[in-house]
């Protein structure tokens, strides 16, 4: 049979991108291009384009190029960073009258420096550190912006972890313009990805006292640490929130904001009003398509049959389970394990996966098990690098849980380890988070969430019944409460031997990019347990339709 066209789901875009990204920087050009359209299938997205554009301009197709950065600027016409890939792909006229108009509109510098910097990042890519370091410095010398040129060279060198060259980095940017906001927040974020909340305070609040609505400032400090009784930026934020009504994303994640604060210092007759207004904007923005999902799962659970090959010695730790269940503590657990390399919210199988299940339960499309698991295993070395070399890896990518069946006939030796939490708690804290814009589109709305939470269950259900072999459950109230005999039980599943330091977790130095960064760095704890409660009023919509919505994949 014929290969099925890739298809790609409004909610894999974040990670069927990544996976392209990677394709692309490891030279499979082709493979990444069909990804890339197949976003661009599911949602006009300029980030797609702009790769496309790359694409076309490395392989000689210059005019093509041109056409997919102009698409991209469609979407997004004021990113110096597609100006400058349009203009190094034209020539004479055309290029003069380009470089004047992005030159008039204050968006880029030279032609020369945005060029260097393209090549400084796929020197970083390669792995000469030296030579990108150089391009760098000529891209700076040639006088490109420093504010974006050291906010994107910093945060390549965070996503190698070479964290303290990133900060140096940003520090350099901050000399030379001490109070811009762009530079503050994006070392902030990298202070407290990386553990370090004090300083990333610091920074938070020198941004808002330049720009005191920035929504993304506002957010990042309510969310650093508990906010106590009286806490004067608390009573900031509740002044700012209604001047800022005009802007609707400052009042969004303002909103956001004062909730997180006002549930730290106990007002929560409080908490809802902001949440519910918060949420009602969001789900405006980013509507959930129940049916695709539910669609999703029934028919690749009711498709799977178990496949005897597969790319044999890997033996990833798949750990998965709903938003907010647990998932970054168990993670980090593991973490402390001498013999694993944490690979976080990898998002590496789902774009390689997904196509051929789908492509299997709709058109009978056969698939190259083993050729999927030996593409991930390629990824995840390809995204950990050194660490990764001769441990384990974990992957706490959370929509594992869907096609853990086919994951399995893929990799034969991969363990999946599912949390399991009281759903009133995951409901609740679900409801009061903000996630990456885009995802977790159930996530605004009470009774989706309750969907959601049912759509899990029943595919979990399912896929215990078919592989238990492979699948271990941890008890996130049980884990909290007695730790030793629950990580104990976690380790001997995964094959690993028994480390004191997998009881202590919150010593990790390693980086959490995401919205248990903070939690995680505490000891195991049952702070959150049964919070539900606190709620329980304003919760009756989540309650009521987790009580009547059951599903049954089989």
């Amino acid at each position: 049979m014929n290969a099925a066209p890739i298809t790609v789901a409004p909610q894999q875009i974040p990670a069927a991108y990544q996976q392209a990204l990677r394709l692309q920087n490891a030279g499979q050009l082709q493979q990444a291009a069909q990804i890339y359209a197949a976003i661009l299938r599911a949602r006009p997205l300029a980030e797609p384009c702009f790769q496309l554009g790359h694409i076309a301009a490395r392989t000689g197709r210059r005019a093509e190029a041109a056409t997919w950065f102009r698409r991209a600027l469609d979407l997004k016409p004021r990113q110096p960073e597609i100006w400058t890939a349009l203009i190094d792909v034209l020539d004479g006229t055309e290029k003069a009258k380009t470089v004047a108009e992005a030159q008039r509109l204050g968006l880029i510098p030279s032609d020369k420096s945005a060029t260097a910097l393209r090549k400084a990042l796929a020197e970083l890519t390669s792995g000469d550190r030296r030579k990108a370091d150089r391009l760098f410095r000529k891209a700076l010398e040639a006088g490109g912006d420093p504010i974006p040129l050291h906010e994107t060279w910093a945060r390549a060198l965070f996503d190698r972890k070479e964290t303290e060259a990133a900060l140096k980095v940003l520090a350099e940017g901050l000399a030379k313009a001490p109070a811009d906001p762009r530079l503050l927040l994006t070392r902030a974020s990298l202070l407290e990805t990386s553990g370090r909340i004090d300083a990333a305070e610091t920074d938070l609040l020198a941004v808002l006292d330049a720009r005191p609505y920035n929504p993304h400032a506002w957010l990042a400090l309510m969310r650093a640490r508990k906010q106590p009784p009286g806490a004067p930026h608390v009573a900031t934020l509740e002044q700012r929130l209604p001047e800022a009504a005009a802007d609707p994303e400052a009042t969004r994640y303002m909103s956001y904001a004062l909730a997180k604060a006002l549930e730290d210092q106990k007002r929560d007759a409080e908490v809802f009003v902001h949440l519910d207004r918060a949420n009602a904007m969001t789900r405006r923005k980013f509507p959930w398509n129940f049916q695709e999902d539910h669609d999703f799962l029934r028919d690749a659970i009711a498709a799977w049959t178990p496949r005897a090959r597969g790319h044999s010695g890997a033996a990833p730790i798949f750990v998965t389970g709903l938003p907010r269940s647990g998932t970054t503590l168990v993670e980090t657990i593991l973490a402390a394990h001498p013999d694993i390399a944490a690979g976080g919210e990898a998002g590496v199988m789902t774009p390689i996966l997904h196509p051929a299940v789908q492509g299997w339960f709709t058109k009978g499309t056969e698939y190259d098990a083993p050729a999927i698991g030996q593409a991930y295993v390629a990824g995840m070395a390809e995204k950990l690098g050194a660490e990764a070399q001769g441990r384990r890896t974990t992957d706490k990518s959370i929509s594992t849980y869907a096609t853990m069946g086919y994951a399995l006939d893929t990799l034969p030796d991969a363990r999946f380890v599912i949390l399991e939490r009281d759903r009133r708690d995951v409901g609740l804290s679900i409801y009061k988070n903000l996630f990456r814009d885009g995802t977790h589109r159930y996530s605004n709305d009470l009774g989706d969430i309750a969907r959601q939470i049912r759509l899990f269950d029943a595919a979990v259900t399912a896929w215990r019944k078919r592989i238990p072999q492979a699948i271990h459950v941890v008890d996130y109230e049980a884990l909290t409460a007695d730790p030793e005999p629950h990580v104990r039980a976690l380790l001997d599943f995964c094959g690993l031997s028994f480390d004191p330091a997998c009881l202590t977790p919150e010593r990790t130095e390693r980086q959490v990019h995401t919205l248990s960064s903070v939690q995680v760095r505490q000891p195991i704890n049952r702070g959150s347990v049964g919070a539900w409660k606190r709620f329980e009023g304003p919760l009756q919509p989540l309650i009521a339709a987790l009580d009547a919505t059951r599903y049954d994949f089989g």
